[in-house]
Order: C-alpha cells, then structure tokens, then sequence
C-alpha cells in the first residue's frame, strides 16, 4: 500500500520540524556537555528527569546539600515486566509479554555548591513473546500471518522471535540548580535526552522509540520540623521530537514521602505520572504511520512504588519497585523494580 499525498506531505513536514528539533537538542546537548566537560564529570540531582520505571534517587543527597567537587557514580540493574497492552478504548489487549533486564550506568559531580551535572545511560536487554510481532518485512517466519508493510523496512531489525535483544538505549544529560529556602529545597533543571545510536524502534521488544526530548522541570523537598518525615514533589514539562507531524509533548508528575528510620535507613512511598499528547485513532497496518506508531503514540501512564535507602561509608544502596495503576495506549506494566549501589566521592 503506498502513501497518499496528504501522508507524503505529513512526512516532509516531520522531517523539517524533526531538523529544527534536533538542531536545539544538539545546542542544548552542547552546553551541558561543555560544563561536563569543564568538570570531568557529572551529577544528577534528586527526581531531574528520570526515565519511566527509574525509582527515587536518594533524598539525603538534597537535604545534606551539594558541595563543589563531589559527587557519586552509580550502578544499577533494571527488571521489567509487560503482560498486554492498554488500547485507546480502555481495554487491555492480550499482546503478550515482555519481559526487560537492564544495567544503567551513571556518574554524578557538583561544580559548584548550587550547580549540579548528570550523566547516564541504560543497556536494556528485551524479549517480546506473544503472537503480535512487529514485522519491518514479511522474511521472519513468524511473520507469515501479518500484513506486509508497504513499504518493508529491511533496515529494521526483526527483534520480536522470542529471542533476547540487547542494546544501549539513551543518553541522559541534565543540569540543575540548588536552591535553600530555609529548608524547602527547589530545583529547576534541565534535561536532554539522546538516543546513543540508530537503534530499531519498530518492534514489541525495541529498547526505545529513537527520539530526542528537551524536559524543563522542577521539583521541591522538605522535612517536617521536629519529625522524620519528608516530602518531595516533581513536575516536568517534556518537549519532544515530532513524528510525521504528530506531538508527543506531555507533562509528568513525581510524588515522594518518606521516613528515615533511623541514620542508615530511609524508607519511601512515591507515584510517577505522565500525561500528554500523541495520536489515539487507529492504523492500516500495512502503512507508513504504523511503522512509526510507537513514536507518535502517548504512552500515557501512572504509577505507585515503595523503595528503601540504606547507607554505609560512601556507598547507597537503594531499590524500589513500582507497578503501573492505568495506563493510556502504552504497554501494561505489571512491575518495575530497580537495584542501584551509588558510591559518593
């Protein structure tokens, strides 16, 4: 099936804003991996632009401050699992399962006592078994009942065999700011996110949808006088790369409370949401558009999680898991857990 003239016309406008897009990510990039550069490292503050799934970093790293020349590098490993997906109706369609493995590396550094820098990235690991593959050509076997693209991509990957698939994901770079108010902690950040390379993004098991977002946010911890309680809040506003003229712009929210139980041990319970904008109608699977309905689709979420902190010498070590509670054309989560040892220099 070929492409009409109003989709050939959706294209080329995609591929004019998608240069705009990327020339301001790639400025944006630039700055903040000049003052990496300038410091030799990196520094993630508390909540700046975590990835879905990616558990509370630990608080004490605010309320203690962020003196100039420390910082803390960090090692975690990621376990997910999808079982369906939520459709635009509100169903939850039987697609099968994915099951998600994953390291993320990431280093952190103060360059000042209010400015704070941060580096990662995700090597995730997917297996897609159910009977819905994504199929970029009609070649796989278990292809032979699904429509064949008009026209195949041969570029893509087939990656949905019920094989692992492993690969680097995206780059996270953020800078941020501290701010004291008399112990009501704000920062305002910001955060580009990269795809490390031209990785397959058409298939249940992909690691990624391949596109660059700029996120603006900023969020605000503080512990209740006289208890050991303490809260924190988050919100971003995400500003991504278009796909044949369709936005994904979206908004998140991150809620935090905690306890610390006594001076090693932190206890939290935290939900992530996010919400936006993305296309809700339906797809000739045979077409262009579906070949890239992942990148145009909302992927609305929200989630509820509990975590624990224990710290000793240098070193953290935190996990959290989380479980999607709805969910708006995007996969059915039933669970993400994360196991992050941070050691601070």
């Amino acid at each position: 099936m070929q492409n009409d003239g109003g989709e050939g016309e959706r294209e080329r406008e995609g591929e004019g804003e998608g240069e705009v897009f990327e020339e301001v990510c790639r400025r944006v990039a630039a700055a903040i991996l000049l003052m990496l550069g300038a410091a030799h490292a990196a520094d993630a503050d508390a909540q700046a632009g975590r990835r879905p799934g990616e558990g509370p970093t630990p608080i004490e790293d605010v309320l203690e401050g962020s003196p100039q020349g420390h910082g803390n590098i960090s090692i975690a490993y990621l376990n997910h699992l999808v079982n369906g997906f939520h459709a635009p109706d509100g169903s939850v369609a039987k697609i099968g399962d994915v099951r998600s493995h994953g390291i993320a590396l990431s280093v952190d550094y103060n360059i000042t006592d209010r400015w704070t820098l941060h580096a990662e990235i995700p090597y995730i690991d997917n297996r897609y078994q159910g009977p819905r593959p994504h199929c970029p050509t009609t070649a796989p076997p278990q292809c032979a009942h699904v429509p064949a693209l008009a026209p195949p991509h041969p570029e893509s990957q087939f990656l949905d065999d019920g094989s692992y698939h492993g690969t680097w994901q995206d780059w996270t770079l953020s800078a941020s700011y501290n701010a004291d108010y008399e112990g009501y902690f704000v920062t305002p950040y910001v955060t580009v996110y990269l795809p490390s390379h031209d990785y397959t993004f058409f298939s249940q098991a992909a690691v990624g949808y391949g596109l660059q977002r700029v996120e603006l946010g900023a969020t605000l911890a503080h512990q209740f006088d006289f208890t050991q309680i303490y809260y924190r809040v988050g919100y971003g506003r995400v500003i991504a790369e278009q796909t044949l003229g369709q936005s994904i712009d979206h908004n998140k929210v991150d809620l935090e409370l905690g306890y610390f139980l006594n001076e090693s041990w932190t206890a939290k319970v935290f939900s992530n949401a996010k919400k936006g904008s993305g296309y809700f109608g339906g797809y000739d699977p045979t077409s262009e558009l579906f070949y890239h309905h992942d990148q145009r689709a909302p992927h609305n979420y929200a989630s509820v999680g509990f975590g624990v902190d224990y710290n000793f010498n240098k070193y953290t070590l935190s996990t959290s898991v989380q479980k999607e509670v709805w969910g708006e054309v995007i996969f059915n989560f039933q669970y993400a857990f994360e196991l992050r040892l941070s050691r601070a220099f």
